[in-house]
């Protein structure tokens, strides 16, 4: 039995995302937490200023939190009647302040966090994925499962494997939190800039793979990673989730290793499990 933080954006109800937690938390008999976030730094920010604000925007402020506080509600509501009537245990968390810093302190305290691929919070711009996310992937103290807007009952594994200790991690970690997905079609990718058909510490990753996954295979491509990789994820995308070990805490880490994981989540739209060391 896990537990699984669900993050949701207070604001932002999302069914879809209450649908993936809904069915990793039956397969594995989980408690799933509903985190639901409301960021109040851009009420801080008004207030900061409020000597300079008229009484008539003051009175759409207190409005403005009167109304989140009716859509965190509702949010809340919708989520557990889902829950409830799946049959799956659940609680629900109401963090308010910075999400990013809120979400963080209980990463510490779970197996996986789950969110959807469009969160974000106090970000300019339209970039995908957002700051938020970039921020929580490389910061959380457990893996992190982002999860597209639209769900998709996931029946095949696909692991990234590049020979690094990070990739390695990540598929332990995987196996670690999905025991049950065992049985399910599983492949280990990995990419060769040349024309051999070399994999890294082949023997030690057959062993260990074999021994978690029990329909394995393993595919090995040719060419530029950044090209190949994204090619082969795209054929294979449906029903798919891709394992990667893609962000580490160091600065340069993040700028090496963070692209095709970026890449996947913007472009793609299919689940991502990320975890570091």
């Amino acid at each position: 039995m896990k537990k699984l933080l669900v993050a949701f954006d207070g604001l932002n109800y999302s069914p879809s995302l209450t649908k993936y937690a809904i069915e990793m938390g039956k397969e594995s008999d989980s408690l799933v937490v509903g985190v639901f976030l409301y960021d109040l730094r851009y009420t801080d920010l008004i207030f900061t200023y409020a000597y300079e604000i008229p009484a008539t925007l003051a009175y759409s402020v207190d409005k403005i939190e009167r109304d989140d506080e009716k859509k965190i509600r509702a949010s809340i509501k919708a989520f557990t009647a889902d829950c409830e009537k799946a049959g799956i245990s659940c609680k629900v968390h109401l963090d308010s302040g910075v999400p990013l810093m809120e979400l963080l302190k209980e990463s510490a305290f779970a197996d996986m966090i789950l969110v959807d691929a469009t969160t974000s919070f106090f970000d300019f711009g339209e970039e995908t994925p957002s700051a938020f996310l970039k921020d929580l992937l490389a910061e959380s103290k457990c893996p992190v499962m982002i999860v597209p807007t639209r769900a998709e009952e996931i029946k095949n594994v696909i692991i990234s494997y590049d020979g690094t200790e990070s990739s390695v991690y990540a598929m332990k970690m995987f196996s670690y939190l999905f025991p049950e997905w065992n049985n399910k079609n599983t492949t280990v990718v990995s990419v060769n800039k040349g024309s051999s058909n070399h994999l890294p510490e082949s023997r030690n990753v057959k062993d260990l793979a074999a021994r978690h996954f029990k329909n394995l295979n393993f595919e090995i491509l040719n060419g530029d990673v950044a090209d190949v990789l994204p090619k082969f994820l795209k054929k294979n995308k449906t029903n798919s989730v891709v394992v990667m070990g893609a962000y580490g805490r160091s600065a340069l880490s993040r700028i090496i290793h963070s692209s095709m994981s970026n890449k996947v989540i913007k472009e793609l739209k299919m689940p991502v499990f990320i975890t570091h060391q």
